[in-house]
């Protein structure tokens, strides 16, 4: 069975209920955005399709943007979704790397056009993953790859696990604003790659293998 990266305690049925409902409108939103664009979705339109009230709609998001924010959170950093083994199962520190971005990068070519409307509307990629575990959760797990790394005699150990998480980190939404400006050349993974290898060349005790 697949494990996950993160594990939550039993919510009280008033809050999942308040949760369900919340999802509830984010799918909505989700489908309506790829079936007609930002643009042309009303609020309307999303209660219609989320079976609720259009007043119910504000107590959760104030702007059609912040759902665009919510949406955003889930689709750009969030560990909750990625399977374990997925990194885990990688021999080497920077592979375990690699398999994290692409996990969490995979699936945004089918929303591309949505991923640019987040960045060109002017939000802070940051933002996309500081209301929730999602930022602690990812970098987290950067820095217990790279103290692995350490142990393992991967990494030097003169190297700050905190510091080269946040490089990664600060580089892998840097890598989606790029991708959704311009066509790279490469793959979004490879491009994700080119940039793990450039901070593990950096830090490596050993030659890359």
């Amino acid at each position: 069975m697949a494990q996950s990266l993160s594990f939550q305690n039993p919510l009280p049925a008033r809050e999942l209920k308040k949760r369900e409902k919340r999802e509830r409108l984010l799918n909505a939103s989700l489908a309506l955005f790829r079936e007609k664009g930002y643009e042309q979705t009303r609020v309307a339109d999303i209660t219609r399709a989320a079976g609720v009230a259009k007043g119910t709609f504000f107590n959760y998001f104030p702007t059609k943007e912040r759902v665009l924010l919510a949406l955003g959170e889930q689709m750009l950093g969030r560990l909750g979704r990625v399977d374990s083994n997925e990194i885990f199962q990688q021999r080497s520190t920077r592979g375990k790397v690699k398999a994290m971005f692409h996990a969490l990068a995979a699936g945004l070519d089918t929303d591309r056009a949505l991923v640019k409307e987040m960045v060109y509307r002017g939000l802070r990629l940051p933002d996309l993953v500081d209301n929730s575990r999602a930022q602690l959760d990812f970098r987290a797990m950067l820095i217990l790859l790279i103290e692995q790394g350490k142990r393992k005699e991967e990494i030097r150990q003169d190297v700050d696990a905190a510091f080269v998480a946040d490089a990664l980190y600060t580089l892998y939404f840097q890598q989606i604003v790029l991708w959704c400006s311009q066509d790279f050349q490469t793959s979004l993974p490879d491009q994700l790659d080119r940039v793990v290898d450039l901070i593990f060349d950096g830090i490596a005790l050993h030659h890359r293998e």
